[in-house]
């Protein structure tokens, strides 16, 4: 077992704070609290992806492994049809999409940490919500060093996501809520 799996199973076990998110960043444990804003921002695009994607495999706060790096739990992951969990979490190569929604205005983690991050591992498509900017950030092509694309949509939009196993999902953000 590594240091980063002791340092993951530790955090499972003893960190099921309700109403704060627990990850692991770059050797951080990394505490954020849920906002309302946030967690139902999450239960709407689960809501809409069931509903769209029959049958998709889609996790909220679950971890995801990295080959050689931290694992992190994405707020939403949509994962390929065939993913299978390893113990508790599963690994990058299941991923279909990831989809965070920023808990604080200045959030280096989802819109600096995670990009590179999920584009080096080749995770093709990553939304960011932010209900602080009103503002959706999606990422297309994963590339060893960024996204090849990036398109912004401001809250009341329309998100048309092509996820890597050619499905679609459009996401409708007109009810989302925002933080003041």
């Amino acid at each position: 077992m590594t240091v980063l799996d002791r340092l993951w199973r530790d955090v499972e076990a003893q960190t099921n704070i309700e109403g704060f998110v627990v990850e692991i960043i770059d050797g951080k444990v990394i505490m954020t609290p849920q906002s309302p804003a946030q967690s139902n921002t999450i239960l709407n695009v689960v809501m809409q992806a069931h509903t769209i994607l029959r049958g998709a495999p889609i996790v909220f706060d679950v971890g995801i492994d990295f080959p050689g790096e931290t694992s992190t739990a994405p707020d939403i992951t949509i994962l390929d049809e065939d993913a299978e969990p390893r113990g508790k979490r599963y690994i990058c190569q299941d991923v279909i999409a990831a989809i965070e929604v920023v808990s604080t205005e200045s959030d280096d983690n989802d819109y600096v940490t995670k990009v590179a991050k999920y584009s080096r591992f080749g995770i093709e498509t990553y939304l960011i919500l932010d209900p602080f900017k009103k503002l959706c950030t999606l990422y297309e092509g994963s590339g060893a060093t960024g996204y090849r694309k990036k398109t912004e949509y401001p809250y009341g939009a329309t998100v048309d996501l092509a996820l890597s196993d050619g499905r679609k999902f459009s996401l409708d953000t007109s009810g989302f809520p925002v933080e003041d």
